[in-house]
Parts: C-alpha cells; sequence; structure tokens
C-alpha cells in the first residue's frame, strides 16, 4: 500500500490517516502506545515482508489495543487481522510461471509487459469482529470470499 494512496482515500472519506512507524518487533510496543496516546480506531497493516513476517503478532497488538485491522493479503485474516484483502497469490504465481515460460520460449525478459494484479481476495474473521464487539454486515459477508468463523 502506498502511503499517497491512503491518504487520499482517507481525505474522501473525512478521516485522518496517521502513520507510525516500527522499524523492529522492539518497536511495536511504543507503536501501539502512540496509537492509542493519538487516538487510533483502527489500523491497516501493508505487505512489507517484516510485517507479513509478524503478521500475528501484530494482530495480537491491535486485538489487545481493541484496534481492528484491514491486512494487505486475505490469508492474514487467519492470523488474527478482521480483514485481509489483496491480490491473490496464486494468480500472482501463475501470471510469474507465465513470464518465466516465455523467457524460456525465448521471450526478452524487456518484452514482457508489466502487469497489475486483476485478481482480488477478500477474507473477513468474524471471530476477531466478536471480540472487539462488532457486528459484520451481512452485505459485506456476501462479497466475501471467505469468511473466517
Amino acid at each position: 500500500m502506498n502511503e499517497a494512496a491512503l491518504r487520499k482515500a482517507a481525505a474522501g472519506l473525512g478521516v485522518e490517516l496517521l502513520v507510525f512507524t516500527a522499524a523492529a518487533p522492539s518497536d511495536y510496543p511504543a507503536a501501539f502506545a502512540a496509537m492509542r496516546a493519538q487516538g487510533a480506531q483502527a489500523l491497516v497493516i501493508g505487505a512489507t515482508q517484516q510485517f507479513q513476517r509478524d503478521g500475528k503478532q501484530l494482530a495480537g497488538l491491535a486485538l489487545e489495543a481493541r484496534l481492528p485491522t484491514v491486512c494487505e493479503w486475505a490469508y492474514m485474516a487467519h492470523g488474527g487481522c478482521l480483514i485481509g484483502y489483496g491480490p491473490s497469490r496464486i494468480a500472482l504465481r501463475k501470471r510469474m510461471a507465465d513470464q518465466i515460460a516465455q523467457i524460456f520460449r525465448g521471450v526478452a525478459p524487456g518484452d514482457i509487459p508489466i502487469e497489475r494484479p486483476t485478481v482480488f481476495e477478500f477474507a473477513i474473521n468474524l471471530k476477531v469482529a466478536k471480540s472487539l464487539d462488532l457486528i459484520v454486515p451481512p452485505a459485506l459477508l456476501a462479497r466475501a470470499d471467505e469468511v473466517i468463523e
């Protein structure tokens, strides 16, 4: 997720975007303390390698802080995020395999177009919603690719 895009989306919704940085897991408690101090009401966990590795830890800290989380990969809802939404990892890998096959067939890598993902997955973790006393609207549940109960 790109911060400029998040800021634009937040502004369009009339929501203030607060940005907190954490260079290492040892920084997480201070970041969550700052979130509480500044009145954060939800958390977006981006798809950085560090946050993917520490996703369960971050989701646990968010749950302790009573912050609903939106994570950048659908599978992260299994790790404790309220919502996981992002490109389909399977579709991305299939495209990558096709591109590698093209290279083996002699296509120059520079001739293979860069593509944006076209398939996205959406997962909702109802256990997390319940623990946060949130009611997920039926219309949202109907749109989810996966509902974790």
